[in-house]
């Protein structure tokens, strides 16, 4: 039974090597410029006037562009005002300007894995994104319908009354209007085909009951391809409470400056087993653990494991969780 259970979690936590990849920043835009010549000048005048009169598609992102006057709407006004600041007429100084595009869904998880769900239980859904320091504004979706209206609340609660697959999306919108759209991925970052690390599932909610025992909710990367140091989460449920949790990293590097010393300004203890060396957080009330990748070679690669212990003593354990430290490089 403990086999199989390790085996279990294992399938549920096991991530594959990733690449992670920063990306470039968007460009700012440059409220106004429909033509993306990085100006608002009579060429966007006559695509504004176009869009609005439905010659040519104009749709959500053009209208946040064509906004020049800030007012939250795409009108002809826009148009005029942009017209009379090429022929070098006096416009309000809040018209115009710069603003971002650029907005990122780092994380979409929740708080019991897509099988793991069950009918008539709370399941809270947390999604995170990157939209610069003014943050962002969320709204969530199941099967298309909205569930919760745009706030900065980014995570919200659902009981689901049949069981089954369902479509748990989330939007993120930066303070100037401009939005990322993310559907919930069961284990968003294990390659699928053709190296596409997003890979869609839906969101499996099951009739089953938990049976008491020590068991796995759910276990999730926290901004894993975007963050300097990613985050994971284990929950469980059944079992005793209180919980407690340790942590263990295979084959670190170790000679020149990776010494134990090192290993502990980080918080982890550098031991041995077998003349092989290994990193350990001893068990604690801790059920996330950030992985500083600045401990690590760039592309070295690692495994993590975690053990989980209940009051009664039961212990489960995860097969490993590889990670590398790809975000080094450059």
């Amino acid at each position: 039974m403990k086999k199989f259970i390790a085996f279990l979690l294992g399938s549920v936590l096991l991530v594959s090597l990733f690449s992670i990849s920063a990306g470039a920043a968007l460009p700012p835009v440059v409220f106004g410029d429909l033509n993306h010549d990085y100006k608002a000048d009579i060429l966007d005048v006559t695509l504004i006037q176009r869009g609005l009169a439905g010659v040519i598609d104009f749709g959500y992102e053009a209208q946040l562009r064509a906004d020049f006057d800030r007012d939250g709407a795409a009108t002809v006004l826009d148009a005029t005002w942009i017209q009379r600041q090429d022929a070098n007429m006096t416009i309000p100084e809040s018209f115009g300007g710069e603003g971002s595009a650029d907005i990122d869904v780092t994380s979409f998880y929740a708080d019991y894995d897509s099988g793991k769900a069950m009918v008539g239980v709370p399941v809270t859904f947390t999604a995170r994104a990157n939209c610069g320091e003014e943050g962002c504004t969320y709204e969530f979706y199941i099967d298309g319908e909205k569930v919760q209206d745009r706030s900065e609340k980014n995570t919200f609660t659902y009981t689901f009354t049949q069981s089954g697959d369902y479509d748990v999306a989330v939007t993120a919108y930066n303070p100037y209007g401009f939005r990322e759209f993310s559907h919930y991925r069961e284990h968003a970052f294990v390659l699928g085909d053709y190296g596409n690390p997003y890979r869609y599932s839906d969101y499996h909610v099951t009739e089953d009951q938990p049976t008491g025992e020590l068991s796995l909710a759910g276990a999730h990367w926290i901004d894993l391809m975007f963050a300097w140091e990613p985050t994971l989460e284990v929950n469980v449920i059944g079992g005793t409470a209180p919980y407690s949790y340790s942590y263990t990293i295979s084959e670190p590097d170790v000679g020149g400056y990776f010494t134990e010393t090192y290993y502990e300004s980080f918080g982890w203890k550098l031991l041995y087993k077998d003349n092989i060396p290994y990193l350990y957080r001893d068990f604690s009330g801790e059920n996330t653990v950030t992985i500083d990748l600045g401990m690590f070679a760039p592309r070295s690669s690692h495994e993590i494991i975690v053990q989980v212990k209940d009051a009664d003593g039961c212990t489960i354990q995860t097969i490993p969780l590889e990670f590398n430290g790809e975000l080094l490089e450059g």
